[in-house]
């Protein structure tokens, strides 16, 4: 699959009915950080930010952040919650997205640009944010490494990201997955982001609270929805809305935050 079929499949899914119905109309598109008080998958979606956020200290949320693979702006709506609008900046490859992310986020800066392309000079950003999207990069290590560049001293990236083993080809092309980011264990994204040049970073495995109870979640959706009496539109899933074919190579999904090391 080309990038240009990858966003053109994300634009159709994440703008229809079985995406509005599941997320609640929230504008999220990710897993989720689920515990026993979750309610629905757009608290969880809205959850996931926030633990994101808690790795960066209350006296460090100033200064600009960068919302990388900002979707429809739900990651960038919650950001508002902490920092002003001027100093939000969320980027896409998807302009159709970034024209539904600035009606969730009014005031914020919205603009067409490749995640391992940053076209920011050095020292633009205090912090970034990308949730859940690092390993369709081609390629994560180039992101890192870009993601540094434009990090200020002591800058940190929080991100969530889902490692899976090396995919069979068919299923490469059907997902925009590089195997170059083909990946087992969090040791080895520990290893990637130290490589990459930052200072320091800590890695969480995250599955039990974010890939397992979301894949239970959408089974018990997609099996209510196939009842009789229920519309046609609701039944069939739009393919990115399919995650069983990917059960199979998903090994852990994580979050990290990265340092850069101080001036």
């Amino acid at each position: 699959m080309s990038q240009r079929a990858m966003i053109d499949g994300y634009d159709a899914a994440m703008q229809g009915a079985v995406i509005e119905a599941y997320y609640g109309s929230s504008d999220f598109y990710n897993f989720g950080f689920w515990s026993d008080a979750t309610q629905n998958q757009s608290q969880a979606s809205e959850d996931l930010v926030a633990r994101l956020l808690e790795f960066i200290p209350p006296a460090d949320r100033g200064g600009r952040i960068l919302d990388v693979a900002c979707g429809l702006g739900a990651s960038s709506r919650h950001l508002l919650r902490h920092f002003a609008a001027s100093q939000i900046v969320g980027i896409n490859v998807s302009e159709l997205q970034l024209e539904r992310a600035r009606h969730n986020a009014p005031g914020c800066e919205f603009r067409v640009m490749d995640a391992t392309r940053l076209d920011f000079p050095d020292a633009s950003f205090d912090n970034i944010l990308c949730v859940e999207a690092a390993f369709h990069f081609d390629t994560r290590a180039a992101f890192l490494r870009e993601a540094l560049r434009v990090l200020k001293p002591g800058g940190r990236l929080v991100h969530s990201d889902i490692l899976m083993s090396t995919l069979p080809p068919t299923t490469e092309v059907r997902t925009h997955i590089p195997n170059a980011n083909a990946m087992t264990d969090p040791a080895e994204l520990e290893r990637a982001i130290l490589a990459a040049g930052f200072a320091r970073t800590e890695v969480v495995d995250a599955t039990a609270q974010c890939w397992t109870p979301f894949l239970r979640s959408v089974r018990r959706f997609k099996a209510a929805h196939k009842r009789p009496g229920v519309a046609a539109a609701r039944r069939s899933a739009p393919l990115f809305f399919n995650p069983e074919y990917l059960a199979r190579f998903i090994r852990h999904y994580v979050l990290a935050c990265s340092q850069k090391a101080a001036a």
